[in-house]
């Protein structure tokens, strides 16, 4: 423990204001029409860098180097923009009361489905970005935040979502109504550590564990919607600079508000960290990423708007490797492409259409003794979304869809898994998989079925086909919500969801191009009881039953024989806790089994993490200084054991005898995030920001895997997070996750 906290550092962001001559103190409450405090509201002086955040009593204060007339706007998604004029003086105090009026949305009322989760209210169980922005441990990154909820299981420290017991390949990502396939930077055969996109570019975010709408195809599990930032709240930029980054931003609007850009720049570095942590022996090239976003904006009426949206990143990385047989030099990058173009229009007065094209460009490189891989992955996408109202309570949803995606590998894999020495035997491989898919849906939303007044459906039907392959799909699907009283609501789900497998196993060569859609049907129940706004429980029963997984055939390679299961208990509760704690506690149960590729019974599923437990805790402890915390527990993940080898005296090696399928598990996972931030503005000019994270305090020695001997007669543990580690921001805590990380991954 004193090693750890020795660890802790420090970093300070410093925004200048070089106007900083006269000071006058600007304070007050935002509030809505009800008079209810409203948090996170962005209150600023128009042209400069002055203003402030509300905290979860509504409340800002700062201080402002101008003098004069100014203009003082508040702006928050989902209000209507505040302005109003303002008189600065040498010295003295300005407070205000701030009201903003809800922004009426066309086509807002909706029935929310079962498994919800959204940044709106209509979307479902509330998580906002500033809950991403603060969650300790999270590094500020969607995703890893996101795996504080249930229905995400947590099977390693990678980015990935594993819903409810399916692959992380079986929840589809949109952004701006695009399919990115790889939304992850650092990406390895874990899957990749944070999110590619910024949480500064994002506007409005869907998840949904299960259930979800016809509107979403091609997915068997879980579904990310995403949308970016429309105009800028304010012109101005800012710069970020830590042990582990360097952050730049700008954005800039017309005074009309009809047109807008924005930019952001992220570059890590990551030598710093381990030279504060140690371990840079084992790298031959530290790991470093680079990403870059950008939009612009036209707003053409009221309520219609083109946006463009740029996102690219790239990143490398090397480690010195050490496996049974071999030790070696891992050598591994990426880069990620995505432009898309978005129209909204509202067409008529009842009919708002989405419409959207985009590209997206894959390209990564494994190299490590006789691997040398190359994947590069296009994508190109069309999509169109409309919205009718045809009676108060009666709304159609109605859309197409169309992809090209093509896929290209390229490179030499070893022949035999435990052998990947320089020299050994290889196979080629140059494939090339291509799938065209087109999609149909409509549903039929309504309100007061029946005339049975807070009983409402939504009822639909999905056409999807694949044209290369021949396959075609429709997929029914049914969802219903009563609300017994204002704070409570129970909902049910039920449908037929299908998802083309993993394209290698359509690989003629060694896998089948006539492999089915695999199919799932999901049924869920759920109980919501939300005594305010501020607070909210929701507890969930799901069960989803497989067939037509891939499974091995000696005859064709792959067929679609395979089948399972995945049933369990969701529960979240989201609110104030008392002495003013604010987050959320979450728990899942699951119990998941799977007949599919080389298992030959119905065995525990890899992702069979029976109980996950996260609490998401934050304090404000005075005016300057909040902490925050997070705890995490899961059960260990199932994997095959090494019972075994057999010496090839051919080869020179010891091939592994494997036990029964995922047999055993690892030991439990447990880990305490610690976060202390700091908030203060130095001498009225400087605003200054601190903040000290230290992640798995109490040094859990927590395990994804095991490394061995040459004749496979011992085991080495793979350490992921084995002691606590102070950082001294949130990109510094990414840096100990990359370590870790390809520390891990080399092991089998």
């Amino acid at each position: 423990m004193n090693n750890v906290f020795l660890k802790t550092l420090f970093c300070i962001l410093v925004a200048l204001n070089i106007n900083a001559q006269s000071r006058t103190t600007v304070k007050g409450y935002v509030k809505d029409a009800d008079g209810k405090p409203i948090p996170y509201v962005n209150v600023f002086i128009e042209g400069s860098f002055e203003g402030a955040m509300t905290n979860e009593s509504g409340y800002f204060e700062f201080v402002s180097s101008k003098r004069g007339k100014a203009i003082l706007s508040a702006s928050i998604i989902g209000y209507e923009k505040f302005k109003t004029e303002i008189e600065l003086f040498r010295s003295g105090e300005i407070e205000l009361n701030i009201f903003l009026k809800e922004k009426e949305v066309e086509l807002k009322e909706t029935v929310i489905s079962a498994s919800s989760y959204g940044s709106e209210k209509e979307k479902g169980l509330v998580i906002n970005r500033m809950d991403v922005l603060t969650t300790p441990g999270g590094a500020a990154d969607l995703y890893q935040s996101l795996k504080t909820m249930p229905g995400i299981t947590h099977v390693s420290e990678s980015a990935e979502l594993y819903v409810r017991g399916g692959d992380p390949q079986e929840t589809v990502t949109l952004i701006n109504q695009t399919p990115v396939y790889h939304p992850y930077t650092l990406e390895s055969s874990y899957g990749g550590l944070f999110s590619n996109l910024k949480q500064s570019a994002i506007k409005s975010v869907y998840f949904s564990s299960g259930g979800f709408s016809v509107k979403y195809g091609n997915a068997l599990s879980g579904v990310l919607d995403i949308e970016t930032k429309d105009l800028p709240v304010n012109n101005g930029g800012s710069f970020g600079l830590s042990l582990a980054s360097l952050d730049l931003s700008y954005g800039y609007m017309q005074e009309n508000e009809s047109t807008g850009i924005y930019a952001d720049f992220s570059q890590s570095y990551t030598d710093p960290i381990f030279w504060l942590n140690g371990g840079r022996e084992r790298m031959t090239v530290a790991p470093v990423s680079r990403n870059f976003t950008a939009g612009a904006i036209v707003k053409y009426s009221k309520s219609s708007r083109l946006k463009l949206f740029v996102m690219a990143a790239d990143d490398k990385q090397g480690v010195n490797v050490e496996r049974a047989e071999y030790n070696g030099v891992f050598n591994g990058n990426s880069s990620n492409y995505l432009v898309n173009l978005q129209s909204i229009n509202p067409v008529f007065k009842n009919l708002l259409l989405k419409t959207a094209v985009g590209y997206n460009r894959f390209k990564n490189l494994w190299k490590i003794g006789t691997l040398d891989i190359e994947k590069t992955e296009n994508v190109i996408s069309f999509r169109s979304d409309a919205e009718y109202r045809i009676a108060q309570k009666v709304k159609l949803l109605g859309g197409f869809e169309f992809e090209s995606r093509r896929i290209e590998y390229l490179g030499k894999v070893p022949y035999y898994d435990y052998d990947i020495r320089p020299g050994a035997e290889y196979t080629n491989i140059d494939a090339k998989i291509n799938g065209d898919r087109a999609g149909l849906y409509t549903e039929l939303q309504y309100l007061n079925l029946f005339s049975i007044k807070n009983l409402s459906t939504a009822a639909g039907i999905r056409y999807d086909k694949i044209f290369q392959l021949n396959a075609e799909w429709a997929d029914p699907r049914f969802s219903l919500s009563y609300k017994l009283s204002e704070k409570t609501t129970f909902r049910f789900g039920a449908g037929m969801f299908r998802q083309m497998p993993d394209p290698r196993l359509l690989n003629p060569n060694d896998g089948n191009p006539d492999l089915k859609p695999m199919r799932a049907k999901h049924y869920i129940f759920s109980y919501e009881f939300t005594p305010d706004d501020n607070n909210s429980l929701r507890m969930e029963f799901y069960y989803k039953d497989y067939d037509d997984l891939p499974a091995e055939n000696d005859f064709a390679n792959y067929d679609n024989s395979g089948y399972g299961f995945a049933k369990g208990i969701d529960l979240i509760y989201k609110g104030i806790f008392p002495y003013g704690i604010t987050g959320w506690i979450s728990y899942g149960y699951i119990d998941t089994k799977r007949k599919w590729i080389d298992f030959e019974n119905l065995t525990r599923s890899s992702y069979d993490i029976t109980h996950n437990l996260n609490l998401v805790m934050k304090f404000t402890l005075s005016d300057y200084f909040q902490l925050g915390f997070t705890c995490r527990y899961a059960t260990g993940r199932p994997y095959t054991p090494v019972v075994g080898a057999v010496y090839k005296e051919k080869y020179d090696i010891y091939e592994p005898v494997y036990g029964a399928d995922n047999s055993v598990r690892f030991p439990d996972y447990k880990r305490i995030d610690l976060r202390l931030t700091y908030y203060n503005m130095l001498f009225n000019k400087y605003y200054l920001v601190v903040y000290a994270e230290a992640l798995n305090i109490f040094g859990f020695k927590n395990l994804f895997g095991y490394s061995y001997l040459f004749d496979y007669g011992q085991k080495k543990k793979s350490k992921v997070i084995s002691e606590g580690v102070c950082s001294s921001s949130v990109l510094c805590c990414k840096s100990e996750f990359i370590f870790s990380f390809f520390r891990r991954i080399i092991s089998p």
